[in-house]
């Protein structure tokens, strides 16, 4: 899968459009083929190294639309597919 990675903090040169390995699901998580995604201030801020928690490397597009790929009982998680 496609997917948007961020190695280390800096400005939009940081974002990696890169091949990813398909996340496995766990129970309650749900997988997404995703249609569209977006990049919202929070990400921004993790991206810009604003967000002290966060760890690199880290894969962005927390906001999502899609198709439900695959379900492990519910909808607690949601893992988004590109």
């Amino acid at each position: 899968m496609k997917a948007v990675v961020v190695y280390e903090a800096g400005g939009v040169d940081k974002l990696v459009y890169q091949e990813v390995p398909k996340p496995r699901i766990k129970e309650g998580w749900t997988l997404i083929k995703v249609r569209g995604f977006g990049i919202n201030r929070s990400e921004i801020f993790t991206r810009k190294g604003y967000s002290p928690s966060v760890e690199f490397p880290r894969i962005l597009g927390i906001e999502c639309v899609g198709l439900v790929e695959e379900s492990k009982k519910g909808f607690g998680k949601v893992v988004c597919l590109v």
